[in-house]
């Protein structure tokens, strides 16, 4: 229980807070400071997002993985606005029925077969989403090729930088422009025009159960793509910033325990200000998730918005010095981190 800070919440301590308040320092060397108060700070102007412009609030996208083809009607009914395939077994049948300019649609490209979709007749159906190749390896021919898979598409993204297998925010975020970097020098070799590829970038990423570090997380890596494009030369431009809930561990409590931290890591991605979020039913590590646990998936995002408004107010937490110092610290610490190892 001690591992779950969502779990166990220590008593509190006015000696020990100020103590530790006034002990606060500045991010150095790839160390991120996360103090719980800080005086002052500066306000960080987040760029807009990719799904809504900053006048429409704070939209995001609620998402699903679907795996069968019995699942994708129960997902939209439930109020699923993004559907995700990522697996060879998932082919264009399963969207029988379904009126494809109404949902964002999200093809893995690494998982599934791009065959078995046909891209000309659902672009004419009114398709939006991504269908995305992960760069962290990608060589100039698979590049090349995607590219030309999806040349009659150029709204869709396609290109795809993938963090969640990292856990720590300063070591995710560090990895996800070293994934950028990769991806300019194989663009660069295979002949595209980089300024348009990195306009169709996403970035799928983990949240954890710990709501500050969501958030700031969630911030920073807006901020950070637009300073890595600058630092390149290239134009600035929003990416698409997806984002799934971590998995717990099967013995992390009771099924239904679960849901706290689940919880807790999806309001994290909404404040900070996701793209697309995918909670992942609290039962998942159970063989197959049930039909309850993607239902609670599902409702815990239409009570944030339709009860708790999360979506009426682009960039809510911003101006919180605790939220800003967070964030400007990890911007920092990751950006050094990033440039020293570019250097090694």
């Amino acid at each position: 229980m001690a591992d779950n800070e969502w779990l166990d919440f220590p008593g509190f301590d006015v000696v020990r807070w100020e103590a530790e308040a006034s002990n606060i320092q500045s991010a150095d060397n790839g160390v991120w400071v996360k103090p719980l108060w800080t005086r002052s700070t500066n306000s960080i102007e987040l760029p807009a997002k990719a799904v809504a412009a900053k006048e429409e609030g704070n939209a995001w996208s609620l998402t699903q993985s679907i795996a069968r083809a019995e699942d994708v009607m129960p997902a939209l009914l439930g109020g699923a606005e993004g559907i995700r395939f990522q697996h060879e077994l998932c082919t264009w049948e399963w969207m029988s029925g379904v009126h494809l300019e109404m949902i964002h649609l999200h093809l893995d490209a690494d998982g599934v077969r791009l065959a078995c979709f046909p891209i000309e007749r659902m672009l004419d159906n009114g398709w939006k989403g991504s269908c995305t190749l992960s760069v962290r390896n990608v060589t100039a021919e698979e590049v090349r090729t995607h590219a030309n898979d999806l040349s009659a598409a150029p709204d869709i993204r396609k290109w795809a930088i993938n963090t969640c297998d990292k856990a720590e925010p300063v070591e995710a975020l560090c990895s996800g422009l070293a994934q950028a970097q990769h991806a300019l020098a194989t663009f660069k070799a295979a002949g595209l025009d980089v300024a348009e590829e990195f306009q169709a970038f996403t970035w799928l990423h983990k949240i954890g159960p710990h709501v500050l570090e969501g958030i700031a997380m969630t911030r920073a890596m807006r901020i950070l793509w637009q300073r890595w494009l600058t630092s390149c030369g290239l134009e600035r431009g929003s990416i698409w910033l997806d984002a799934r809930t971590y998995l717990p561990k099967a013995d992390e409590g009771i099924p239904t325990d679960r849901l706290i931290g689940m919880t807790s890591a999806a309001y994290a991605s909404a404040i900070g200000g996701t793209d697309s979020l995918e909670i992942i039913p609290h039962d998942a590590n159970d063989i197959q998730a049930s039909a309850d646990g993607k239902r609670w998936a599902r409702n815990i995002q239409h009570l944030m918005r339709e009860e708790a408004g999360l979506n009426r107010v682009f960039d809510p937490m911003g101006g919180s010095h605790v939220v800003e110092f967070w964030t400007s610290s990890l911007i920092e610490a990751v950006w050094n981190t990033f440039k020293n190892q570019e250097q090694q």
